[in-house]
């Protein structure tokens, strides 16, 4: 045994080692993600699907012109018609729910911003009734709010003074918007300390004196839901701060009303699932999807031969802008500058949509704290010495026994407390724990007197 469990200890402070890095490195992520689903799926009812669908405004979007140059934006920003062009686009797929992140300012001089050349209220009456974003403050300058706008306000259980407040409104959806638009904070200007090297957390609510309004994050999920926005309850009363959507999953919150976005939940830009009908037929449907409005441009093309095979690569995409939550904002290079934990460069677009599939989900998935990894590698330590013990011919069925029950016990972990620890140092200490069990005896040879 002493010589089997040397040979182990020397090795495997190697690959524990070897496991820190890539945790931290990302080295192995195709088999962190691989062990995710695992969990997941075996996860029961703990975890939904997401059920959103990212419509991007990308570098590739050329802004729509009327004359010449004189006729743009100096900023290069886009102009009524581009916004009506968009919502156009996707009033197309009839979709069930949409929320519009823009918050645009227009120039009204200019040809493409006058009413009655860019039908903006027109394309977004074509939608059904959507969540439009502005910007609040809490910069103490609520005498230089342009208006007031009217938000949703939500019930609220227990004292609300712990979350961020704010005073005014500092960049509002265009009026034409708000025809058909319910309004919702994208963001807290003033907020600080969200994003860090370790988290990134979004605000869901915000209070202004004894009112708490919803974010468009919060505000769009409830939507989707079917869920009236005055229905949604803020508990604060009993130590556990979350908030209640109807029949969805309790969202857990900061005692500030913001929300951690998990950054190791396995939630994808694109992540399908497959159904199979009576007749055994399978179809792939998006659970969140991605595409951007030069996409949605090619469904005006159908008479083109390149639109049509661009078209039939990307029906699945468009069927989901019918059924999932439609999430319309900018996902340029230069708006990518939210760095996630992982060291993913994500635009607050990409942060919100994410935000959004996680709470559809129930994705709340976090890590094991680190006691619990050193716990575990004591565990597989024990289980060594006790095996070690074992002469070949029982030792290897009960090493194969032993892993499939700390295996389990993980599994088991994760649907209790949805937190996981990447697989790589348990997988590789009990394949090190298989080859020294088989290749160095359980006693060593005694040589002859």
């Amino acid at each position: 045994m002493r010589q089997r469990l040397i040979t182990f200890a020397v090795f495997g402070i190697i690959l524990v080692a070897v496991g820190e890095w890539g945790m931290r490195s990302g080295r192995f992520s195709r088999l962190d993600a691989l062990w995710l689903e695992f969990c997941v799926g075996n996860a029961g009812d703990r975890i939904g699907s997401p059920a959103v669908t990212l419509v991007r405004i990308d570098d590739g979007y050329e802004p729509l012109r009327i004359g010449g140059d004189e006729n743009a934006p100096a900023d290069g920003s886009l102009s009524r018609l581009d916004y009506a062009t968009i919502l156009a686009f996707v009033s197309k797929f009839s979709p069930r729910s949409v929320a519009f992140l823009p918050t645009p300012r227009f120039d009204e001089s200019l040809m493409l911003n006058k009413t009655d050349i860019a039908p903006l209220k027109d394309a977004a009456m074509k939608l059904p009734k959507f969540i439009a974003a502005s910007t609040i403050s809490n910069d103490g300058e609520e005498a230089k709010e342009t208006a007031p706008l009217d938000y949703p306000e939500l019930k609220v259980e227990g004292d609300a003074s712990s979350l961020l407040p704010y005073t005014r409104t500092v960049r509002y959806p265009d009026p034409q918007i708000l025809a058909n638009g319910i309004p919702a904070f994208r963001s807290l200007e003033s907020a600080r300390g969200l994003v860090s090297d370790t988290e990134l957390r979004v605000p869901l609510v915000a209070r202004r004196g004894d009112r708490v309004a919803p974010s468009l994050v919060l505000a769009a999920v409830a939507n989707h839901a079917g869920v009236p926005l005055g229905d949604i309850v803020v508990k604060l009363d009993d130590g556990r701060p979350r908030i209640l959507v109807g029949e969805l999953r309790p969202i857990p919150i900061g005692a500030n009303g913001t929300f951690s976005v998990p950054s190791r939940a396995g939630l994808r830009p694109s992540m399908t699932r497959r159904l199979r009908d009576e007749s055994g037929t399978i179809t792939e449907v998006y659970q969140a999807a991605s595409l951007t409005v030069d996409e949605l441009a090619y469904t005006g093309e159908e008479t083109d031969e390149v639109a049509r095979r661009i078209l039939a690569e990307l029906r699945t995409r468009f069927d989901s802008l019918g059924e999932n939550l439609v999430l319309v904002g900018f996902d340029r290079a230069a708006d990518r500058r939210i760095a996630s934990p992982t060291g993913e460069a994500l635009s607050e677009t990409g942060l919100l949509a994410r935000a959004v599939a996680a709470i559809q989900s129930g994705r709340y998935i976090g890590w094991w704290p680190s006691w619990g990894r050193w716990l575990a590698l004591a565990a597989i330590i024990a289980i060594a010495m006790v095996l070690f013990r074992l002469p070949r011919f029982k030792f290897v069925p009960a090493v194969f026994v032993a892993a499939l029950a700390f295996f389990a016990a993980k599994v088991l972990v994760f649907s209790a407390t949805l937190t996981w620890t990447p697989p790589f140092f348990a997988f590789s200490l009990f394949g090190l724990m298989f080859l020294v069990g088989l290749l160095v005896p359980a006693q060593p040879a005694r040589g002859k007197a």
